[in-house]
């Protein structure tokens, strides 16, 4: 991931910018993860923004809106992934290593403490939300 975007402190103008401009990334972080811990929503909110940050500054335009149903399919190919299969043999840290690499070490140190299930329901979220990009910005579909 970029490091200037990696590293620049948020500041509400951009959390309303990308809540305006990513609702379906919302709504899917909300139904996943607020109704069960408020601080893996937070940070989910903030890493997303920092991950579609990542791949504006690598295609130099905004990613476009990720529809929830998206989300929600790569969601279950990660679930996948997680218990070891796949379905093409592909997986999300194929398409994306760097941006799976972050992933991985957010959420293995989180700014907040996050229990072990909170970790995993964070990572999933954050890599549903790569993959669904990937789909979004390269036409590979996710598997």
């Amino acid at each position: 991931m970029h490091a200037a975007v990696a590293d620049r402190p948020l500041d509400a103008k951009q959390v309303g910018w990308f809540a305006a401009r990513q609702p379906g990334v919302v709504r899917f972080l909300e139904q996943r993860l607020l109704a069960t811990s408020g601080d893996t929503f937070a940070l989910a909110l903030e890493a997303s923004w920092r991950v579609c940050r990542a791949f504006a500054a690598r295609d130099d335009v905004p990613p476009s809106r990720v529809p929830r149903s998206l989300l929600e399919r790569a969601a279950a190919a990660v679930e996948l992934e997680m218990m070891g299969t796949t379905v093409c043999g592909e997986t999300c840290a194929h398409r994306q290593p760097d941006m799976c690499e972050w992933v991985r070490g957010y959420c293995s140190h989180p700014p907040l403490p996050l229990t072990a299930a909170e970790r995993r329901d964070l990572a999933v979220a954050l890599l549903a939300l790569v993959y669904a990009l990937d789909e979004e910005t390269t036409g590979r579909a996710v598997p």
